[in-house]
């Protein structure tokens, strides 16, 4: 049987997805292997390489291989040359490169401002990376022909031919999100040849072959599975991945250069990056502590998400409340942005109870959810919401989103939808429209519907919640 493989990976685990005109039919759980040197954090991209090969040798034997995709975490970049790798590529979040970024912010925000680089300088990007391992003798700047993002070196090591994803681009912040080309001003600054860089396209598009297998494009992570739901829900669509951290993404079509901003299209931030085609752009925003902050309070209770004791606790708050317990806001989110450090429990009375506790950062975690929905869609019109994650199963968490959102909600039923993602850009690149109008068929998505009462309420509790937090802000200082 004809099948499409899409290779995710990610920080922790790397997924191998196997999928036919049935549906998924197996996902492969690699180890995506790391290590330290001199107490900087590196993936370890032999462990991972060989781990992908040998899957994809066993996947062989039981289906004809006619597409690949590989997908992965953003900024993270391998130099290479004569098609192997000179070094291994520092993760993503590794803190390394702070100081250079301390020193550089100021040029770098001159040469790549939001209206160019739609996004806010971070110390995480890629072009800290190169600027970290050429400046402390990682690489050598004679022997290395290429940099590429780890979604990018899988596909090189598989072809041999150096491409990067324009969602990835995004990520280094070294490209021109409106000509969709390197920004050649800031690589001049840094010494860095635009041709170092290799090729720029979007997701789905041909890489090269191995063997007789055409490898095709994916890129980011969030992104790719944003690609993947595109193409199967059948529109544009503002996807809320719910995970340790959120991440909501909007993809829209540029009609009269309404994207093209100087600034942030939200008070605490917001990003415009590359889609999937000309003209296309996704507009982003994301939230640092969001899964991350349930655990914190289930921990503060010493529970566990699987635990009968959390069940009972969370079916106890399942009613939509009519007033918030107390106020909650975090470094990151949209409330505050950067101006606070860690998470912050404001005005909690001194009974506050368990059912209390949950029902606040649920509350919190859906008040900060409509914010961005509604920043979103100002520029975006009211396209589907989908979402995604494991929170996706808390059935109690859904309802008050849903509710504080007014409307539907859509999900698949897959925890892997990332990997799924790369495998559909294998098959858009196949013009494989068989198989994916039998994927829209067989894989289909499930619906959250609110109560209207529940709605109302929450309509109410949200205006409320506003007021308090305007007040909150205003004995901050004005922040």
């Amino acid at each position: 049987m004809n099948a499409y493989v899409g290779i995710d990976v990610g920080t922790t685990n790397t997924k191998v997805s196997v999928v036919t005109r049935n549906g998924i039919e197996k996902i492969y759980k690699l180890q995506t292997v790391k290590k330290k040197i001199d107490n900087v954090e590196f993936f370890d991209m032999d462990s991972i390489e060989r781990a992908v090969r040998k899957t994809i040798k066993t996947i062989r034997k039981s289906y004809r291989i006619v597409g690949i995709a590989c997908t992965s975490v953003g900024e993270s970049v391998v130099p290479v040359a004569s098609g192997e790798k000179l070094h291994d590529p520092i993760v993503w979040y590794d803190t390394c490169t702070k100081s250079l970024y301390e020193a550089y912010s100021g040029l770098v925000n001159r040469l790549a401002p939001y209206k160019i680089s739609g996004s806010r300088d971070i110390y995480y990007y890629s072009l800290y990376k190169i600027l970290y391992m050429q400046r402390n003798g990682i690489v050598e700047l004679k022997k290395f022909e290429h940099w590429l993002p780890v979604s990018s070196y899988i596909a090189y090591r598989l072809t041999g031919n150096a491409v990067w994803d324009m969602t990835q681009a995004y990520r280094s912040h070294m490209v021109d999100i409106h000509r969709r080309c390197w920004n050649e001003e800031l690589l001049k600054a840094f010494n860095i040849p635009v041709e170092q860089l290799g090729k720029l396209d979007y997701t789905s598009s041909l890489v090269g072959y191995h063997d007789d297998i055409p490898i095709f494009l994916a890129g980011h992570d969030h992104l790719t599975g944003t690609f993947g739901l595109i193409s199967l829900f059948g529109s544009e669509l503002i996807f809320d991945s719910m995970g340790t951290a959120s991440y909501t993404v909007g993809v829209a079509t540029e009609k009269d250069n309404e994207f093209h901003m100087e600034s942030p299209f939200m008070k605490t931030g917001g990003n415009i990056g590359i889609a999937f085609q000309d003209r296309q752009y996704y507009l982003a925003s994301g939230m640092r502590f969001h899964g991350k902050l349930i655990e914190l309070a289930l921990k503060l209770f010493g529970l566990k998400f699987s635990s009968k004791r959390f069940e009972r606790l969370n079916e106890s708050i399942s009613q939509i409340p009519t007033n918030c317990p107390f106020y909650i806001y975090a470094n990151g989110d949209n409330i505050v942005g950067e101006d606070v450090d860690g998470i912050n429990f404001v005005q909690i009375p001194p009974d506050c109870s368990q059912e209390q506790m949950l029902q606040s950062v649920y509350l919190y975690l859906c008040y900060t959810s409509r914010i961005t929905v509604e920043s979103l869609r100002r520029l975006l019109g009211r396209l589907p919401i989908v979402v995604g994650g494991a929170l996706v199963e808390n059935k109690v968490f859904m309802m008050y989103k849903a509710s504080i959102l007014g409307e539907s909600l859509y999900y698949l039923n897959t925890t892997e939808l990332t990997a799924l993602g790369a495998a559909i850009a294998a098959i858009t690149g196949a013009k494989d429209e068989e198989t994916l109008q039998s994927l829209r068929e067989k894989i289909t998505f499930q619906r959250i519907e609110p109560r209207p009462q529940d709605v109302l309420r929450m309509n109410a509790l949200y205006e409320r919640m506003n007021e308090q937090y305007e007040k909150l802000l205003q004995r901050r200082g004005g922040h």
